[in-house]
């Protein structure tokens, strides 16, 4: 999440990107919903040329369907997908947890990012809490000291909104409740074992994923 006090010039399709992605992930454009190109220039007052790239961004994200010649359609992640990008996440974390020295700071960072959590749920704001998600686990990876892991680990962010969004939808699960669970692994980190750190984050990214899986609420 950028600083507020930080300015960052960005240019217009990025600027429509990040508009059309905050209303995706705060629900504002359901699954299923069309984006009609000549609708969304008109209503943005930009280029189609703008919104198709704005588009094309959002489809590699996984947050969007893009069919050739016909409309774009607002998409969630299949369960296969996201158990695959979780698991992906779960084992590159916790080869970076096993890297860390001393955890004092790292862990006041995370329940830091916590306390920001709590007041994106509050304001039922998906797209920040998705960002924050981001940073909360990128505290791990940087208190490892490992940059090429880091950078691979940096690779997975593109998809993370569309798997949390999926995630939340599929699961029925509220932003309070997913604020718990980040707060679960702050305390593990806080006074647990390396086992129980890593054991810790194949709670967090697997177990509610297959938990769903298996009462059939992932796979529709």
């Amino acid at each position: 999440m950028t600083n507020p006090a930080t300015v960052v010039h960005r240019s217009l399709p990025e600027n429509v990107y990040l508009l059309l992605r905050r209303r995706i992930l705060n629900n504002e454009l359901p699954a299923g919903q069309r984006l009609i190109e000549t609708n969304l220039a008109e209503e943005l007052g930009v280029s189609r040329s703008t919104i198709r790239e704005a588009l094309r961004q959002l489809s590699f994200d996984g947050l969007v369907d893009i069919s050739p010649r016909r409309h774009s359609v607002v998409t969630r992640m299949a369960y296969e997908d996201i158990r695959d990008a979780c698991y992906a996440r779960y084992v590159l974390e916790a080869g970076a947890a096993r890297s860390v020295g001393e955890r004092q700071e790292m862990v006041a960072k995370m329940q830091a990012v916590v306390a920001r959590m709590g007041a994106a749920a509050r304001e039922g704001d998906v797209a920040s809490m998705i960002d924050l998600d981001t940073e909360f686990h990128a505290c791990i990876i940087d208190a490892s000291g490992r940059n090429r892991l880091g950078s691979l680990w940096r690779t997975l962010d593109a998809q993370m909104g569309a798997l949390m969004r999926s995630s939340i939808d599929r699961q029925h699960i509220d932003l309070v409740e997913t604020v718990r669970r980040h707060q679960l692994v702050v305390d593990v980190f806080g006074k647990g074992g390396i086992d129980e750190m890593v054991q810790a984050l194949e709670e967090h990214y697997l177990g509610a994923v297959d938990g769903m899986a298996q009462a059939g609420i992932l796979t529709d």
